[in-house]
């Protein structure tokens, strides 16, 4: 069957159970296409996100290893954020995270890939970044809350502990998604400043 042929569900009704800045979660009354009701369903609403793989002009990976409560440890990740209203792109979103967390600038950009964290119950979208070359020039601007240290592991250890599947390096799920996108982007590129990075895979 034809995607433009399936049917989705048709929501009845929608009702606001928290709607702040930084969370919203509605609770909808849905119909089926064969006529059940769900209820209440709830979606979380979210800005589209961003994060960002970042191999340096010395050639190495740059992560930040930052406090996250829910997992209540501090979790080494990539750059990464949401998307401001004042973003103009997912691009320009990513840059000003890269520079507010890590100070860096002056790298080549390239957009991945796209994905959903979650359809079933979140609405935004995933966006992920490979930066190649650039350096941590300019001062951190954190916010307030934020604990990160930056760290800094030569790309081709970093390749090898993933292969050797290190605990600990890389945990969280949509990194991992921007590393499988990211690689495949490095795979199948011919830009010289992304072939030279072709003999660490």
């Amino acid at each position: 069957m034809a995607e433009s042929e399936l049917q989705g569900w048709t929501t009845n009704s929608s009702e606001y159970l928290i709607n702040d800045r930084w969370l919203k979660l509605r609770a909808d009354s849905c119909t089926t296409p064969d006529g059940h009701t769900v209820e209440p369903f709830y979606i979380f609403e979210y800005s589209d996100w961003a994060n960002c793989w970042v191999i340096d002009d010395n050639n190495d990976v740059i992560l930040i290893n930052q406090y996250r409560h829910g997992a209540g440890k501090y979790v080494m990740e990539f750059v990464g954020g949401g998307i401001e209203p004042e973003d103009p792109t997912p691009e320009a979103g990513i840059r000003r995270e890269l520079e507010e967390e890590i100070g860096y600038v002056g790298g080549e950009i390239y957009q991945v890939g796209t994905s959903y964290p979650n359809p079933a119950s979140h609405t935004n979208k995933l966006h992920s970044f490979l930066a190649v070359g650039g350096s941590c020039s300019q001062k951190q601007r954190l916010e307030k809350g934020e604990n990160l240290h930056i760290h800094k592991i030569p790309v081709g250890e970093f390749i090898k502990s993933l292969q050797d599947n290190e605990p600990g390096l890389i945990d969280q799920s949509l990194h991992l998604a921007t590393l499988f996108m990211a690689q495949n982007f490095i795979k199948r590129s011919q830009l010289p400043e992304i072939k030279q990075l072709k003999k660490f895979l």
